[in-house]
């Protein structure tokens, strides 16, 4: 039975993987394949739902990409594939704000550090170290129509929401604006909350609308940002823990885009906002540990392994070539050496 060729094995997705944290604006996949396995396609998909995906480009050239578009905020996972060949395995990821990286980055070093610490103070205490992997990390965004505790609100009564007003405009030839945050049940402090959104070419300016409801057909906060792609709320919405949906429209000439999907996010006071942002370090936290203990699982597996067949150990092969170019290299300078005295003697 003949072999598979190199070429027909799935590409192997590197980054991100494991539950890398990556920015919602600017998730950029990365991975490698055998030479010549290309073009390429990819899939991103949420983590829930995996079947039902949100991103599909095909035939890449590279191995790299950067999303264009916005991704929605949370778990997902992604695959690739040499067009027409099998997908490789799923690759998992979180998607967050850029305080989310950031926090991940922040919380990574720290876990090194502990890491170190701990090496540093068990060394003989066990062989190859605990084994158990850490629980999964639990995110503190909000689901359903209000935080625990939360009074209830008639939205009618709210200065500035009521009946929606729109201009009835002729559809632009472009897409709606993307949205940056807040995305999917973020916990805000509602004095400083700010929306913002992806530009879209040609803009002359943007509408923004909120709502508690999905329809947008009642208790709506009608705003124009003019050609900003960002808008503070400062005391334009109440500290009321209470859900609120948000969107946003282009005008391009004298057409409009269509109304972005909706963001959703609780506007309400600092005890909240401060539980949030505990519990979002924690889970943070969380989740590199849980990628730390990955990758000590991976670096034992790879210690059991003799160094000559290890992944990057360098093969004989190689080596051999190496010596024979050296030789080769150094024969060569020895001629032209011996061809320079002896053309000097001559002279």
């Amino acid at each position: 039975m003949p072999k598979p060729s190199a070429a027909a094995a799935p590409p192997t997705p590197t980054a991100p993987v494991d539950g890398d944290v990556v920015p919602l604006d600017a998730a950029v996949l990365r991975w490698t394949a055998p030479p010549g396995a290309a073009p390429f396609d990819v899939r991103v998909a949420a983590a829930d739902a995996p079947d039902d995906p949100i991103v599909e480009l095909d035939e890449l050239p590279t191995t790299e990409i950067e999303l264009a578009d916005a991704l929605p905020p949370g778990d997902g996972v992604w695959w690739v594939r040499r067009t027409g060949g099998a997908w490789s395995t799923a690759a998992r990821f979180r998607a967050g704000t850029a305080a989310d990286v950031e926090a991940t980055a922040e919380a990574g070093a720290a876990a090194a550090d502990n890491e170190r610490d701990a090496r540093g103070a068990g060394r003989g205490g066990g062989e190859g170290g605990a084994t158990e992997a850490p629980p999964d990390p639990v995110w503190p965004h909000a689901t359903g129509e209000a935080l625990d505790g939360a009074a209830d609100l008639d939205w009618a009564t709210v200065p500035g929401f009521g009946a929606p007003t729109r201009d009835d405009l002729p559809p632009a030839d472009a897409p709606p604006p993307k949205l940056l945050g807040p995305l999917g049940g973020e916990i805000v402090d509602a004095v400083v909350v700010a929306l913002r959104w992806r530009d879209v070419p040609g803009a002359d300016s943007y509408e923004v609308e909120l709502s508690p409801h999905p329809a947008f057909d009642r208790d709506v906060l009608s705003l124009d940002a003019g050609r900003a792609t960002e808008i503070a709320l400062p005391g334009l919405v109440p500290a009321a823990g209470r859900k609120l949906l948000w969107r946003v429209r282009a005008r391009v000439g004298g057409a409009a885009t269509p109304w972005s999907p909706y963001g959703r996010f609780y506007p309400a006071g600092e005890d909240d906002v401060d539980q949030f942002q505990t519990g979002l370090a924690a889970a943070l936290a969380a989740q590199q540990r849980q990628q730390d203990h990955a990758r000590q699982v991976r670096q034992r597996e790879l210690d059991l392994v003799p160094l000559h067949e290890r992944p990057d150990a360098v093969t004989t092969t190689a080596m051999a070539g190496v010596i024979t170019w050296m030789l080769v290299t150094g024969l060569v300078i020895g001629v032209v050496a011996f061809v320079f005295v002896m053309s000097l003697r001559g002279g």
